[in-house]
């Protein structure tokens, strides 16, 4: 299965803003502080919002193009001090073959003007 989730993290009342206006409910949050396991603590605070999960990923980029245009027409921007905010695309690597994901530069644009950046993360199917 391939996914998209827009992954934030940063100082707890910028965050609490931006969740008040996004689209969506975030999926996971976790606190600054809190144990995420092997004896490690999370060192801000932040939230994972799942956007899109699709068998075939060429049909993630128009659910992200709406997913942002939404957050884009509430006033959701991640350009704010203390926030990090990433694009997280977790593609299976066999449903890529024929058909790719395409971004544009319209697209990547509008990811540089909201303050996101992008991660891609290709699984190879289990044999």
């Amino acid at each position: 299965m391939n996914m998209v989730k827009l992954s934030v993290h940063g100082d707890d009342p910028t965050l609490k803003s931006i969740l008040e206006v996004l689209p969506t409910d975030p999926e996971r949050q976790w606190r600054k502080g809190e144990s995420k396991g092997a004896g490690r603590v999370h060192v801000d605070s932040g939230f994972d919002v799942l956007i899109a999960q699709a068998s075939k990923a060429q049909v993630l980029p128009s659910r992200i193009r709406s997913y942002l245009a939404e957050c884009r027409s509430r006033g959701v921007t991640f350009t704010m001090p203390r926030i990090v905010a990433e694009l997280q695309l977790e593609l299976n690597g066999d449903d890529t073959v024929d058909a790719p994901l395409d971004l544009t530069l319209t697209d990547m644009q509008h990811l540089t003007e909201m303050g996101i950046s992008l991660s891609l993360v290709t699984r190879s199917a289990a044999t």
